[in-house]
């Protein structure tokens, strides 16, 4: 998950029990923090998953999913026999389940802030949409650096992964072979058909062969990788 993500789904969690709270005062409804407290959890797992993936497997957006996550509360409402206020069709089929007309039709009404980190999230999916992902599996940060430089002036957009899990959907995955994932990441994006190329110390021969042998398009010593890197780097801009 990014920066971007990471500020939007705070603030989203963050404005979820103020505003519940604030739309059954007002209606004088009843105000239980059980349901409260379940919408919240469920809606914290909901967007973790939904943000980890890249933003090309992003199939719902976050507003989507802050929507979904009253249903506990609507649930709350109708076993305590709470009548049901009459709702817009348009609004019924738009999302059939928020029976008492709790979620909010636009992220403009959780506040500014949330508003615009909703903003910044659009601005970065549509980036991303529109430009290629490289995914890199590199533990050391100077070196995820320097790859994202390059990377980035290329015409890509940079993503870390941590393992295999995560290899669906990049143009390119670059590997650091002394990764104890190394292996798994390089199968698992060589089944998906994705080009990789590793990268290790430049007397381990046999993490080279073996990496190649698992599926890699080119392993080599890194001395050689950053030296050549930009033109690995086929250029999208």
């Amino acid at each position: 998950m990014d920066e971007t993500s990471r500020a939007l789904r705070d603030r989203l969690l963050n404005a979820y029990a103020p505003y519940l709270g604030g739309v059954l005062a007002a209606r004088g409804w009843p105000v239980d923090s059980a349901p409260i407290r379940e919408g919240e959890a469920w809606l914290r797992d909901a967007l973790d998953e939904l943000l980890d993936l890249p933003y090309p497997e992003q199939r719902r957006t976050p507003l989507e999913v802050f929507q979904e996550a009253f249903a506990a509360p609507n649930d709350a409402l109708a076993a305590q026999g709470v009548p049901a206020p009459r709702r817009d069709p348009v609004v019924v089929a738009a999302m059939p389940g928020d029976t008492y007309d709790l979620a909010p039709a636009s992220s403009a009404a959780l506040g500014e802030d949330v508003w615009r980190s909703h903003l910044e999230w659009g601005a970065a999916k549509a980036a991303a949409v529109t430009r290629p992902t490289l995914a890199v599996l590199a533990a050391n940060l100077l070196d995820r650096d320097r790859i994202e430089r390059v990377a980035v002036a290329r015409g890509y957009r940079v993503q870390p992964i941590q393992g295999p899990d995560r290899v669906r959907g990049h143009a390119l995955v670059l590997v650091d072979l002394t990764d104890a994932a190394a292996d798994a990441t390089i199968a698992a994006a060589a089944g998906e058909g994705i080009r990789v190329i590793g990268f290790g110390p430049h007397v381990d021969e046999f993490a080279m062969t073996r990496a190649r042998s698992l599926g890699a398009t080119a392993a080599m010593a890194r001395s050689q990788f950053f030296r050549d890197l930009a033109a690995l780097l086929p250029s999208f801009v």
